[in-house]
């Protein structure tokens, strides 16, 4: 149960997928993303990220399915609503609040401490993580670099739907980018649900808020980001591997649930 606890963790950070039987290379390390912000031609609105954006988390391996959450986030996001492809952002997953939701009972606190310390974003249950390390991999981040396969480009072409008393404006796209977790970074892409909230009568450049969910949930590989089992100080315990892609699985799929408001 340790071993799974870690795994969910670690996995939370990730988005991308390769065949399970793979080896995983280790991907370059990073301490950071270079900022992501939208051209200065681009007529673009800046969004802060709601900080109780969520996450979910699934991880299902032969013996032990485990889930988790996140409900930490932070960001920024730079849209263009008259041509969405400008737009470009940074969003920021707090892996430190993840919490493990595998059993329905009191298991699931054990679990959500293992997993917090191999991701070493968080003390251990009979040690201390180094506070340097816990600040350096407390957050998955994800910077977007581009955006294509828009539904439509041009907000003010979309028809608005009527939500209670707000009007809204949906599209759907691929952003591309790197994802940094565990001080390594890997080029993704992610496919979205993008929600433009108005209030009524409001103005195409007007938006109350904006929503965004994953399409389908994205793929991390553990390996990637030298995400492996650890002991109460952060060093690996290789006696634990062979509980890798049986009891927790090597992969993870996360699904994104996100809010901004200008």
């Amino acid at each position: 149960m340790k071993l799974s606890i870690v795994t969910i963790l670690l996995m939370t950070v990730g988005l991308v997928g390769c065949d399970d039987k793979k080896q995983q290379s280790l991907a370059p390390a990073a301490s950071s993303l270079a900022p992501s912000t939208a051209a200065p031609t681009a007529k673009a609105i800046k969004f802060r990220i709601d900080p109780k954006g969520t996450t979910s988390i699934d991880m299902p391996a032969p013996k032990e399915h485990i889930k988790a959450s996140t409900d930490g986030a932070a960001g920024t996001l730079d849209i263009d609503v008259t041509n969405l492809a400008n737009s470009r952002g940074e969003i920021k997953m707090d892996l430190s609040t993840l919490t493990t939701k595998t059993f329905g009972n009191d298991d699931d606190k054990k679990q959500t401490l293992h997993a917090r310390c191999w991701l070493e974003v968080a003390d251990c249950e009979d040690g201390k993580m180094d506070e340097a390390m816990k600040t350096a991999n407390k957050y998955a981040v994800y910077a977007i670099r581009s955006v294509d396969n828009l539904s439509a480009t041009d907000l003010s072409k979309v028809a608005a739907t009527k939500d209670g008393d707000a009007e809204v404006r949906s599209v759907t796209a691929t952003t591309h980018g790197e994802l940094l977790i565990h001080g390594h970074k890997v080029e993704r892409e992610a496919e979205v649900e993008v929600q433009f909230r108005y209030a009524p009568g409001a103005t195409v450049d007007k938006p109350s808020s904006v929503v965004i969910r994953a399409k389908k949930p994205l793929r991390v590989q553990l390996a990637e980001h030298d995400v492996k089992p650890r002991d109460n100080f952060g060093k690996i315990a290789k006696g634990a591997f062979s509980l890798l892609g049986t009891k927790v699985a090597d992969s993870a799929d996360i699904s994104l649930d996100l809010r901004a408001t200008p």
